[in-house]
C-alpha cells in the first residue's frame, strides 16, 4: 500500500557527468518496472522528503539500478512521518546482435539474440536463440524475448538490393550430336542486379567477343555465374540439348544355318516423320558392305557373326545398331511316324530342325499345325522321294513343305531319300516311315 500519493510520471532524467538518457520510475507509484533494452534504472523517491535511505545503501532521492532485484526505500519527511515502499525491477537486457543491413537475393543470413537466458518467438516461428533465413525481398524481421513475467520485441530490417535474372537460349543450329559431338552454343541473358554485370562460364569456351556465348559445348550441364557491382552472385545451369537420334529397328538376333547361311536384312526408322536419314549401309566384319536397304548376306563360317547398320540423320548425326547373326550346323528332325487320320495332330509328313536338346527323337512326328519351319529354311533346296516295300515310287516332291498326308496309302512301313543341297554340298538322309490311321 502506498503511503501517499504522488502523481504517477515516468521522467527522463538527464546524467550531466555522462550525458546519458535514463528511464525513471517513481517507486511510489509502482509496485513493478517492467523494461525492455536499458542498462540502467532509475529508481526515484519522489520529492518532499528530508531524508532517503534504501536497502542498497544509498542515501539520496534517485538511485540507479541495473540488476533484477526487489528495491526498497525509507522515506522522512519535515514531521517526522516514516514512509516506506517498494519495488520490482526487471530489465530484460537482450537484443537482436545484428544491425540492419542490405543483402542480396538468396543470400542465407542468421539473426541472433545476445542473451541465451530467455525464451524467444521470432516472426519466421523459430523459437531459439537465432534463425536462419533466406533473401528473398525486403522486409522486417522481429523476435519477442520473455521470462517469466516480462517480455520484449526487438526488430530488424533486412533490405535487398535487386535481383539478378537469367534467361537462356540456344538455337536450334547450335545443337551438337549425342556421344561426344561438343558442337553446341548457349547464349545468357541476365538483367536487375546493380551496375554492371560480369558473367563467368564453367568452361573456357567462350566466345572472346561477348562472353554472354558458351561455345563447343557437348550434351549435359553447364554453370554460369553473374556478379554485379553491390557483390551480389546469382548461380544457375542449363542443359545443354543435343539432336534427337530417331528410333530405329533392325534385323533382331537371329540363328542359321551353314547349310544355308543367307540372312536378308531389314531397318524400319520409326520416327521417319521427324527425324530422316541421309545416309545408311550395313557392314559384314571381313568388310563386305551394302547400302541396299534389304540386302542379303551369305555367312561362310560357323560362329557368331555381328552385322553394323550404321546411319546418318538429317542433322548430320551418326550411330548404328549391331545385330548378332549365329551360324551353326543343321540337325534334321525327320520323324519314323506319322497318323494321317484328320484329327489335326500329326496328320502330315513334317521334317524340321532337331531341338538341341533332342539328339534321340525316338517316334516323332509333325504337329499338324503349322508350329514348325520348312526345309528350305535351312538347305539351299531338296528333293524327296518315298517308296513303298517293293520299291514302287508312291510320292516325290522337289523343296518339299511338309505337305504329304499318306496319299491315301494303306497304313505300314515307307521308305525315303531326302537330299538337301546346301552351301558346302548335298546332304542325303535315307530312312524308313510308318503310316498310322488307327492311332
Amino acid at each position: 500500500m502506498k503511503k501517499f500519493f504522488i502523481l504517477f510520471s515516468f521522467l527522463l532524467t538527464i546524467n550531466l557527468l555522462y550525458g546519458q538518457v535514463y528511464d525513471t520510475v517513481n517507486v511510489f507509484q509502482n509496485d513493478t518496472a517492467l523494461r525492455c533494452h536499458v542498462d540502467t534504472l532509475v529508481l526515484d523517491a519522489g520529492s518532499g522528503f528530508v531524508s532517503y535511505y534504501w536497502n542498497t545503501g544509498e542515501t539520496t532521492r534517485m538511485i540507479k539500478v541495473t540488476e533484477n532485484a526487489y528495491y526498497d526505500v525509507t522515506a522522512s519527511d519535515v514531521g517526522g512521518g516514516i514512509h516506506q515502499d517498494s519495488c520490482y525491477v526487471n530489465i530484460i537486457h537482450a537484443k537482436i546482435m545484428q544491425e540492419p543491413d542490405t543483402l542480396c537475393y538468396n543470400d542465407n543470413f542468421s539473426l541472433i539474440v545476445d542473451s541465451s537466458n530467455f525464451r524467444y518467438l521470432w516472426s519466421t516461428g523459430d523459437t531459439m536463440q537465432f534463425t536462419n533465413i533466406i533473401i528473398t525481398r525486403p522486409e522486417t524481421y522481429s523476435v519477442t524475448i520473455y521470462n517469466n513475467i516480462n517480455s520484449c520485441e526487438d526488430s530488424i530490417y533486412l533490405g535487398m538490393y535487386p535481383r539478378i535474372y537469367v534467361e537462356f537460349e540456344q538455337n536450334q543450329e547450335n545443337k551438337g550430336c549425342p556421344g561426344g559431338d561438343c558442337k553446341g552454343q548457349v547464349r545468357v541473358f541476365a538483367s536487375g542486379g546493380t551496375g554492371q554485370l560480369d558473367i563467368e562460364w564453367d568452361t573456357p569456351n567462350v566466345d572472346p567477343g561477348d562472353s554472354s556465348y558458351a561455345i563447343g559445348l557437348c550434351e549435359g550441364f553447364i554453370g554460369v555465374h553473374i556478379y554485379d557491382d553491390a557483390g551480389c552472385r546469382f548461380d544457375t545451369s542449363y542443359w545443354v540439348e543435343v539432336w534427337d537420334m530417331p528410333e530405329i529397328i533392325t534385323t533382331p538376333d537371329t540363328t542359321t544355318y551353314i547349310q544355308d547361311p543367307r540372312v536378308t536384312f531389314w531397318y524400319e526408322n520409326l520416327s521417319e516423320d521427324s527425324i530422316s536419314l541421309s545416309n545408311y549401309f550395313w557392314a559384314l566384319e571381313n568388310g563386305t558392305s551394302s547400302n541396299l536397304p534389304n540386302p542379303t548376306f551369305s555367312f561362310d563360317a560357323m560362329g557368331e557373326h555381328n552385322v553394323r547398320f550404321e546411319y546418318t540423320t538429317m542433322n548430320g548425326c551418326v550411330d548404328s545398331n549391331i545385330t548378332v547373326i549365329t551360324v551353326e550346323s543343321v540337325k534334321l528332325l525327320i520323324p519314323n511316324v506319322f497318323t494321317p487320320n484328320g484329327d489335326g495332330a500329326n496328320d502330315t509328313f513334317i521334317i524340321t530342325i532337331k531341338p538341341p536338346e533332342e539328339d534321340n527323337p525316338g517316334r516323332a512326328g509333325g504337329t499338324g499345325s503349322g508350329n514348325y519351319q520348312p526345309i528350305n529354311d535351312y538347305y539351299i533346296s531338296n528333293e524327296i522321294v518315298i517308296f513303298n516295300r517293293w520299291g514302287n515310287n508312291v510320292f516325290e516332291a522337289t523343296d518339299y513343305n511338309n505337305d504329304w498326308d499318306g496319299s491315301n496309302l494303306p497304313d505300314g512301313t515307307y521308305f525315303y531319300v531326302l537330299k538337301c543341297e546346301g552351301k558346302l554340298g548335298e546332304d542325303i538322309f535315307k530312312g524308313a516311315v510308318t503310316i498310322l490311321r488307327n492311332y
